[in-house]
């Protein structure tokens, strides 16, 4: 079995609006019903747990009830931070549950592929991201002054989703509990208690809204995106 958590419960303060950016409208339906759909289509997954700002639960569970979706088995309340979201999820998460995938709500644009190739590498590998190349020269800095130029071609910008096999996803969160480590995603927690992650590399257009210029490009693609679509049906 493989499930696909999505953490949902921050109120995106940076995008600048008055209610939980995942539920900004995005040509014409809410951010996160997009991203629900992007994994209900794809076929390896079984089961979306959600993890939902708790005074939204109603309103999502209303918006999945009116759609096709058939995979959203569980609605739970987010936490203080995306960890405590993700672990929140991932107490719902069957225990016959093989691989894990965590994808991020306000990532609507993933691609099939990208999907389908970090889910494969997971079986390959054990776990694996989703990551961009970076195209533009990396300079580390220190207190302004350039220190020197990184190898672009092993620096990638993390995406999502990110997996792993269950027992290992589990296991990490478990440990950053005990511990008191809070890591950035899940990759690195699993990096942190030593467990190699592979890269499949994903295109830049799966961006993670966060600004109101992100929920602009991610409009432009999405037009373009159906535009395509419905040509291709015709």
């Amino acid at each position: 079995m493989i499930v696909a958590v999505v953490p949902a419960g921050g109120v995106g303060k940076r995008v600048g609006a008055e209610i939980p950016k995942q539920f900004l409208s995005l040509c014409g339906k809410p951010i996160i019903m997009w991203t629900l759909e992007a994994l209900e289509r794809t076929p390896e997954i079984d089961l979306i747990v959600v993890a939902i700002v708790s005074s939204w639960q109603e309103e999502l569970a209303r918006l999945i009830a009116e759609s096709s979706l058939r995979k959203v088995a569980r609605l739970v309340p987010g936490g203080a931070t995306r960890q405590d979201s993700v672990a929140a999820a991932l107490e719902a998460v069957p225990q016959e549950a093989e691989i894990i995938l965590v994808h991020d709500a306000a990532r609507p644009l993933v691609l099939q592929e990208t999907i389908q190739g970090v889910i494969r590498a997971v079986k390959d590998h054990g776990a694996a991201i989703a990551a961009c190349p970076v195209r533009d020269t990396v300079k580390e800095t220190l207190r302004g002054r350039v220190v020197r130029t990184l190898p672009r071609e092993r620096i990638f910008l993390a995406q999502t989703p990110q997996g792993a096999r269950a027992p290992l996803l589990r296991r990490a969160f478990e440990k950053a509990a005990r511990e008191g480590f809070q890591g950035t995603d899940e990759a690195s927690l699993l990096e942190w208690m030593g467990v190699p992650v592979y890269v499949v590399p994903s295109p830049a257009t799966n961006l993670k809204i966060t600004t109101p210029e992100d929920l602009e490009i991610a409009a432009a693609l999405l037009k373009k995106r159906l535009e395509e679509e419905r040509n291709l049906l015709w």
